[in-house]
This record gives structure tokens, sequence and C-alpha cells, in this order.
């Protein structure tokens, strides 16, 4: 390396490479189509999918929340619903769960159980039901100190 020339040389293929490499990525870059646009996801089902509540405990709604979809996947919202003891009654967790639960199979929802689980083995405060569109999932942590429990709403 001790001729002008050969600096030269190794100095010229250099810069052809960084500019063939720069090149490549401008053609990648130009025939990558453009990131499809997600469309908003779907609001999240209302409280009167529950239909009315059972005579022991009242639905009081606590708000929507969504996500945005990522890699590929759609965003999705769901609803939380508060389970409320009615007037004069004494419900827990359990209790209230376990109404919303007789409650809602009374009325022809389904459980959702993985394959060969009986639903009578399900504990209350782990339900899935669904309606064919709707999905209502027990959630014992309470969202708020006036109610023991909770529903999530969401589409099926």
């Amino acid at each position: 390396m001790r001729s002008r020339r050969t600096m030269a040389v190794m100095v010229g293929l250099v810069i052809v490479a960084m500019v063939a490499t720069g090149a490549a990525g401008l053609f990648n870059a130009l025939n990558t189509p453009p990131p499809e646009e997600q469309a908003p996801p779907e609001d999240a089902p209302a409280v009167e999918a529950l239909g009315g509540s059972p005579s022991t405990v009242g639905y009081v709604d606590l708000g929507q929340q969504c996500r945005s979809g990522q890699a590929g996947r759609p965003g999705e919202c769901y609803r939380t619903v508060g389970l409320q003891p009615a007037e004069g009654e004494d419900v827990g967790t359990d209790d209230a769960l376990e109404a919303v639960r007789g409650h809602l199979l009374d009325n022809g929802w389904e459980p959702l159980v993985p394959q060969g689980t009986d639903p009578e083995d399900v504990a209350a405060d782990e339900f899935v039901l669904s309606d064919g569109s709707v999905m209502a999932m027990a959630s014992p942590v309470p969202s708020d100190d006036a109610t023991p429990a909770a529903v999530v709403l969401a589409h099926y």
C-alpha cells in the first residue's frame, strides 16, 4: 500500500461499494408497498348486551378501553361492567359473579370452556360465556370500590 495508485484504487472501490449499497437500499425502499392503514377497532358491546340484571346485582358501566392493532392483528375494544349489589343486598365477589353467570345461562348464553372440561367445574370467578356475538368474562378484581366484581364484554 505504499503506492499512490494502489491507494487510489482502494478508495475508488470503497466509494463504489458504498454507492452500490446505498442504491440497493433505496431501490428496495421504493419497491416496498406502503403500510396498510388499519381501520379503527369496533366499539365494545354496550351494557345492554347483558340484558336485564339479576335481582341481587345491578350493572354499572365502567367504560370502554381500546387497544390498537399490532403486527397484522386488528385492534380491539372491550367494556368493563361493574357488578354492584342491589339496594339492601350484601353480595360478595363470588356471589355477584355466580348471580350473573346463572342469569346469563338462563337467558341462553353458552359457556366457553376447553374441550373435555365440564362447565360446572369452572369456578364462578373464572367463567367465560357467549351469546354467539358477544363474550362475557368474569373479573373478580374490583374496578371500583362500589363494585365487588366486574364482567368484561367483548365481541366474539
